[in-house]
């Protein structure tokens, strides 16, 4: 049923573009079987196949996501839901009133403050949000994704390496999301941007660890200098007590030129 997508997974060489989180739900389905045969044959199949998913990397955030196991919500009505995964900041539901043993059932998306129908099977909501996806890439950047190992320029590798020779570290993070940040430019060039990616150290309410990044302007810190920076963080869920800070894949940098 998924042969496009393992065929997908397999052309791509970018590191981590997809994840598969390959800890599949066989033993778990075993265990809660009361409750797990009701859900739609498609994303059991999937579930069973790959476990938890997370596709599409666009700047640290994964644009399509499976739950390896559904999340049961709540609305204030009392009607009862199950969260199995999202695309871009939509989450996407079954309700639970509408499943019935080994029948397929309809998505939802959450959108603004309500339920929308979008698809009327798992397997047709996953097509339809990773073509979505697809097409949102330039055939430039999907080219790119396919052939990280393609021949680079001079000045390609030479962003690369100066990435890798910027020195950083998080001086202090406060209430107000304010990160101050002490930077050293050990290259011997001057980049425009330096991208600090960041995550959530602890698992959400969703059950997941959130990551983003933060864009840094540093075309004033030249070869052997030192500046400190202050960044605004506007994201609510990045706290000072559950957020760690780490370098990101410098291949990032050429996907955005």
């Amino acid at each position: 049923m998924y042969e496009w997508l393992e065929k997908e997974i397999s052309e791509i060489k970018t590191p981590k573009f997809h994840i598969i989180e390959g800890i599949k739900a066989g033993k778990i389905l075993d265990t809660y079987t009361e409750w797990i045969s009701c859900l739609p044959p498609s994303y059991l199949e999937f579930i069973t196949k790959f476990g938890g998913a997370k596709l599409y990397r666009r700047n640290n955030y994964y644009q399509v996501g499976v739950l390896n196991l559904p999340q049961e919500k709540t609305l204030n009505n009392g009607e009862k839901l199950f969260l199995f995964g999202y695309f871009d900041d939509a989450k996407a539901y079954f309700i639970c009133s509408q499943l019935q043993s080994e029948q397929e059932s309809s998505i939802y998306e959450w959108t603004e403050d309500s339920l929308e129908k979008v698809a009327d099977s798992f397997e047709e909501w996953l097509i339809m949000r990773c073509t979505d996806m697809r097409r949102s890439y330039s055939e430039k950047e999907w080219n790119d994704i396919l052939q990280t190992g393609k021949i680079l320029t001079d000045e390609e590798k030479a962003i690369m390496e100066a990435t890798k020779q910027f020195q950083w570290q998080v001086m202090e993070f406060n209430s107000s999301r304010k990160v101050k940040l002490e930077l050293i430019n050990n290259s011997n060039m001057v980049l425009q941007k330096l991208i600090i990616g960041m995550r959530t150290k602890n698992l959400t309410q969703d059950g997941q660890i959130w990551e983003s990044g933060i864009y840094l302007n540093v075309s004033d810190i030249q070869p052997g200098q030192k500046s400190i920076i202050e960044h605004q963080i506007h994201q609510l869920i990045f706290t000072p007590d559950n957020t760690e800070f780490f370098a990101i894949n410098p291949y990032l940098y050429l996907l955005e030129n």
